[in-house]
């Protein structure tokens, strides 16, 4: 199973740098892939954001919103059942490196999340929480972030 942190799950919908290594990871596995409550959520309001910035139009927007969740009930994506105390538990421990690593408060979220779920690979092009995931043990992909 692949973790897609949102700046990964993304590039599925908006064409940017990473966007094709992004769908040749994601084609590439038979599992469909883990979205939970934070991600369907950053998703959205993600998109929304690009329509205030002016790069994307507000129907787009929709159109693009409305994929995402067909995507889902169509079980291309599945909601984890996640152990929330757990989840916390791992937000705390991970949250002490936070002066070495300045990662804000969700991209811990997502290293927790994924230490939970165990996926074979974690995909994020957040130079912080990739260090923080690689140091928790995660195997972080790309190698190297686009130029």
């Amino acid at each position: 199973m692949i973790y897609l942190e949102t700046s990964a799950l993304l590039k599925l919908y908006i064409r940017e740098a990473g966007s094709e290594f992004v769908q040749t990871q994601v084609f590439a596995q038979d599992h469909p892939l883990p979205v939970w409550d934070l991600q369907h959520a950053e998703v959205t309001n993600a998109l929304r954001l690009k329509v205030f910035w002016g790069d994307l139009e507000s129907q787009l927007a929709d159109e693009l919103i409305a994929l995402f969740n067909e995507r889902l009930s169509k079980g291309q994506y599945f909601t984890p059942d996640l152990d929330r105390d757990r989840l916390m538990r791992d937000f705390r421990e991970l949250s002490r490196r936070t002066p070495e690593t300045g990662c804000r408060t969700l991209d811990i979220l997502h290293v927790a999340c994924a230490l939970q779920l165990d996926p074979e690979r974690f995909l994020s092009y957040d130079d912080r929480q990739r260090a923080l995931a690689e140091a928790v043990g995660l195997s972080v992909l790309p190698a190297a972030l686009p130029a």
